[in-house]
């Protein structure tokens, strides 16, 4: 397991990071988003359906990945089985779950939910998103600038790490679908998400 970061907390009421005491300005989350003032008021309007979907089966991948005893899963055991049944997880080795990273000079935090060594070998980060309708298992987009971030910052703090394979991970009733990409396409995406959030900045 990678170790932590030195000195990096996250505030999960706040949903802020802090390095050495003192908060960070962003995080990688309010960098790639890129919605529309209607798909904002959308996604609060719906925050009591996918905000607890979401974090519960967070919590029911990081039990399963570190080994801890499984939970009764309730409303969500029709995502969360065929999440944790999935081929990915079977003979891996977890490298890191939940970890948080940072970019000091960016004053910049976040948090991937997994990098794991596969069966094969391979070395996968990747990122879990939710879906809670069938039909939009094929219809979510990867979150390839999301994940290009992690890589980069992972990088700066394990430069001799090296990453295969980025992958998003949709999870939905009855199914789940893995989106594979190349690390480096998702590098190239977060530079982009990045340039464009700072020319957007009031200053």
């Amino acid at each position: 397991m990678l170790d932590p970061i030195p000195g990096l907390v996250f505030d999960p009421d706040l949903h802020r990071y802090a390095l050495n005491g003192q908060w960070l300005c962003t995080s990688v989350t309010k960098v790639v988003s890129d919605l529309t003032p209607q798909a904002r008021a959308h996604i609060e309007a719906t925050r009591h359906e996918w905000e607890p979907r979401g974090n519960t089966c967070h919590a029911a991948l990081e039990a399963a990945l570190l080994g801890h005893d499984g939970a009764d899963h309730g409303d969500y055991a029709e995502i969360i089985q065929p999440l944790l049944d999935h081929a990915i997880w079977q003979g891996c080795t977890v490298l890191a779950c939940e970890y948080r990273l940072c970019d000091e000079r960016k004053s910049l935090g976040g948090s991937f939910d997994f990098l794991i060594r596969t069966g094969k070998g391979k070395v996968v980060l990747g990122d879990l998103k939710t879906v809670g309708k069938a039909p939009a298992i094929d219809s979510r987009k990867p979150a390839t600038a999301q994940l290009g971030a992690y890589l980069a910052l992972l990088i700066d703090h394990h430069p001799f790490l090296t990453v295969d394979s980025c992958c998003t991970v949709v999870a939905g009733p009855g199914r789940t679908r893995l989106i594979p990409q190349d690390p480096d396409l998702c590098l190239g995406a977060w530079v982009d998400a990045w340039d464009a959030y700072q020319l957007a900045q009031p200053f």
